[in-house]
């Protein structure tokens, strides 16, 4: 008997590797990627020290994908910033920013975060929002993991994103200016039972 949700799955998984391996989609993704990572850490991708965050790109985590980068994150304790798109519109912007980090004995999924930068420049904040940003926020430390601070951001919430909007804009419009093999690189991750499988996805030219 065939099983329609492994039927679904497979298509999907389909799907995401055909999206994934269109040129267009890549480079938007890994810009994405790129600016993201300039704004948190203020340094360019491939710079980070050992214990920092790693920041990717993907599509929206279904079928027990999120349980899959938390295995990830369990394993060696490495946060991870997880940029999520719409498998079809890869070429847009993204749905949305997570934080996978290990908390005790559990990996812990901050969905719905937003970048918050501060009046002057500096290094973005990372925000669950949840409400208006009140509750707390992440901030990046050299060769380390998020620091997490209690509490409202360092001034106002809304002019913090608008700030970090127009940050992210004018790192990605600097970035097309790259190759992007120098942006990053492509992995298809999935698993085979409890066993987690990576392949590299050749990336465009």
């Amino acid at each position: 008997m065939v099983n329609v949700n492994e039927i679904t799955r497979q298509a999907r998984h389909g799907l995401q590797t055909l999206s994934a391996s269109d040129p267009y989609a890549q480079a938007n993704m890994l810009r994405y990627v790129a600016a993201c990572t300039q704004l948190l850490t203020g340094r360019a991708v491939g710079k980070a020290l050992t214990g920092e965050p790693l920041v990717g790109a993907g599509f929206r985590l279904v079928d027990g994908g999120e349980r899959v980068f938390a295995s990830f994150t369990r394993c060696d304790g490495v946060e991870r910033i997880y940029i999520a798109f719409d498998v079809d519109d890869a070429q847009g912007p993204p749905i949305g920013i997570g934080l996978f980090r290990k908390e005790g004995e559990h990996v812990v999924c901050y969905g719905l975060c937003k970048l918050w930068s501060p009046v002057g420049g500096g290094r973005a904040l990372l925000v669950p929002t949840g409400g208006d940003g009140s509750s707390g926020y992440f901030t990046f430390r050299d060769g380390h993991a998020f620091r997490w601070v209690e509490g409202p951001v360092p001034g106002d919430f809304f002019a913090g994103l608008r700030r970090a909007h127009a940050c992210l804009a004018r790192q990605l419009a600097a970035s097309h200016a790259e190759p992007v093999s120098r942006r990053g690189f492509a992995t298809i991750v999935s698993n085979i039972g409890q066993t987690i499988v990576r392949r590299p996805l050749p990336l465009a030219a």
